[in-house]
């Protein structure tokens, strides 16, 4: 069984040049392969102590594999999935994110709020250390994200996840990947930097890789189709039989019999379309298909009638549904208590919705996707998933606890069209840098490279074109296009997250800062009404924050509404408080008070009870500004901020970076 996602087409633009690994083959290597394959000449090896010295089976002790068996029918079963993701402008911030997901089985001891639950992009590490458990060819326990954080400028990455069918009864999963690995870099002619993560939280064990897109020589890598499609699950398989047999008739019936009552496309499915008539009607005398059937009409899938079976016409994407929603399912039942029950509900995208996150993970395990579960208001579980680079940022670090909200993406002209539209009826329908900068001469140039970059991304959805010169084709309806490039991204992406607190209820009853309950109490957001789990919290919650703010004279005996100046100065206490800690670590002062205009190295983002805030280390000092999901982008680069009536507008370091702009944000 393969899955093969994002692959290109053509077959060549993935061939490879096979070659030698670039690495000393000794005459000892020889001499054990020669022994090995002399000894199975005689027979199975004898069993041997190894296995209860060391944990590792002996099927794996290194010269044991040989030559790769055919693979038949009696073999041990494995899914292979994998396809490559090109980085973008992010460079690696999807990486990151990917890399913290595939993690989630580490240390998952609970931060402290404040700078124990801080990104630093010097460093490429999170906080709080969590004991990572990812393995290569040779050790175990590696820092996954500073590993990869060196590939975040290469053009491309490899995901596979490697799942035996029979996973539980291997064990370790190590010895197997690293032996598909190994043939792997046989196979391509080349040594690779790969990195894996075991993951045992599904009915399957199964096994992450994370493959740089570099050669040992420093070339791009290309996997060829027909070794994914065929090469690593063969060898894959081969491997697993080799250690637990070959599977006997009676686990291929059991396993037959099994796929009866998956909510899933099964190969039984597969069967029963290829075995439609021309007249749409199946007929067939085995007794799984019939009991597959029986199972389908029990879904409403499938109908019985005098000339056979009916299949539903949408078979395979209902049945994909209901496995998707069996994963949300799956994915937050070790969130709730024992003996709760809770509708699971897909998040509607035509209202807003807010509540108390439950279960972050990915969508799709190779995808950069994430599924979000909330239980809202009304007691009800919520889901949505997500793959807008804004939410995904927006999402990223946010424990079970936070305060999230699910809100429609609602179409609308933005004020940078505005801005190009004026200009394009000055100028013959034309815009360019040039054109704004004559027409309007005090216009930031970052605004400007924000416009060009809002034309370009209009100009890949054909609603724009480019002359000759490089200017854009706007014409005089551009307002119009904007609208429609504003209704295609609502309906790919319908639904929009955003975090009104990367803190829970509990930690922001004693916050020093300006908390999501403080704005409840100062008249800014409204406290959830009803009976459910999450109104009666949210009530305690309240009262218990009010009683703290009276203790700490922010709010007096009578008084019933918190005041704005009082939200002001606690912003500014707990400001203050951060910009003296992080002064002492990187000695040299750190601002608290926003400036016209700063530079310095995006360096670090730390969630405050106030929000995300980001560190800007300049050369001789660093400055707290708000955080924006866009500044991910930036991680770790210089950039330079100006003061504008909007907020900041950023942009990488002239001569440094690439010149793309950041536009303001309050």
């Amino acid at each position: 069984m393969l899955i093969i996602a994002a692959m290109a087409t053509r077959e060549n633009e993935f061939e490879p040049k096979l070659g030698r690994i670039r690495q000393e083959r000794t005459s000892s290597l020889r001499g054990v392969r020669t022994a090995v394959r002399q000894r199975a000449r005689v027979g199975r090896a004898r069993k041997s102590g190894y296995a209860s010295k060391t944990g590792i089976k002996a099927h794996f002790r290194k010269g044991s594999a040989g030559k790769t068996r055919p693979v038949s029918a009696s073999s041990r079963r494995v899914v292979v999935k994998a396809r490559f993701v090109l980085h973008g402008g992010g460079k690696g911030a999807p990486l990151r994110a990917h890399v913290s997901y595939l993690a989630r089985e580490g240390g998952k001891a609970r931060a402290e709020p404040g700078l124990d639950r801080a990104v630093d992009y010097l460093q490429r590490e999170e906080t709080p250390h969590a004991r990572l458990s990812f393995y290569d060819g040779q050790g175990q326990d590696l820092d996954g994200k500073a590993i990869t954080a060196g590939w975040a400028d290469d053009s491309r990455h490899f995901r596979m996840i490697i799942s035996a069918e029979d996973g539980e009864a291997l064990g370790d999963l190590k010895p197997m990947i690293r032996e598909v690995m190994a043939d792997l870099e046989l196979k391509l002619g080349t040594k690779l930097e790969w990195i894996a993560v075991d993951h045992w939280d599904t009915d399957n064990p199964h096994s992450h890789v994370l493959v740089r897109g570099k050669r040992s020589d420093g070339q791009d890598l290309f996997i060829p189709s027909r070794i994914i499609s065929q090469g690593i699950r063969e060898k894959a398989q081969e491997v697993v039989t080799r250690v637990l047999g070959p599977r006997l008739e009676a686990d291929i019936a059991r396993d037959r019999w099994r796929e009866i009552g998956e909510a899933r496309v099964t190969e039984l499915d597969r069967q029963l379309v290829r075995s439609q008539d021309v007249s749409g009607h199946v007929v067939v005398h085995r007794p799984d298909l019939i009991a597959r059937l029986e199972q389908l009409e029990a879904w409403g899938l499938a109908e019985r009638g005098g000339q056979g079976w009916k299949l539903a016409p949408e078979l395979f994407q209902s049945l994909r549904a209901m496995e998707s929603h069996a994963e949300v399912e799956r994915a937050v039942s070790g969130h709730l208590s024992e003996g709760q029950r809770l509708h699971v509900l897909a998040a509607e995208p035509n209202e807003r919705i807010e509540g108390v996150l439950v279960h972050l993970g990915p969508s799709g395990d190779l995808d950069d996707n994430v599924l979000a579960v909330i239980e809202t208001t009304r007691g009800e579980l919520r889901y949505g998933r997500f793959e807008k680079q804004a939410d995904l940022v927006e999402l990223d670090g946010a424990l079970p606890g936070a305060l999230v909200a699910f809100a429609p993406n609602v179409p609308e002209v933005r004020p940078s069209d505005r801005a190009i539209a004026e200009i394009a009826d000055r100028t013959g329908g034309l815009y360019s840098a040039e054109h704004h900068l004559i027409e309007t001469p005090s216009v930031s140039r970052g605004l400007v490279h924000a416009n060009i970059r809002r034309l370009e991304a209009m100009r890949r959805m054909s609603l724009v074109s480019l002359t000759q010169d490089g200017a854009f084709i706007v014409g005089h309806g551009h307002l119009k296009r904007a609208m429609m490039y504003e209704d295609r991204i609502a309906r790919r992406y319908p639904l929009l997250a955003t975090v009104s607190s990367y803190w829970s209820l509990e930690e922001q009853v004693h916050a020093i800062g300006p908390t999501r309950l403080d704005r409840v109490l100062a008249g800014e957001a409204a406290s959830p009404e009803g009976t459910s789990a999450f109104a009666r919290q949210h009530a305690a919650a309240l009262q218990q924050r009010r009683l703290f703010l009276i203790e700490q004279g922010w709010l007096g005996q009578g008084e019933q509404v918190l005041s704005r100046d009082a939200l002001r100065r606690m912003a500014e206490t707990e400001l203050r408080n951060l910009a003296q800690e992080l002064s002492e670590e990187i000695g040299k002062p750190v601002l608290s008070v926003r400036l016209n205009s700063l530079s310095g190295v995006y360096a670090r983002r730390i969630d405050l009870a106030q929000g995300r805030v980001a560190l800007i280390v300049g050369e001789r000092q660093a400055s707290l500004v708000p955080w924006r999901p866009a500044l991910e982008g930036f991680a770790g680069r210089e950039v330079i901020g100006e003061l504008r009536a909007q907020g900041m507008s950023w942009q990488l370091q002239r001569g440094r970076g690439l010149g793309i702009s950041l536009p303001p944000v309050g």
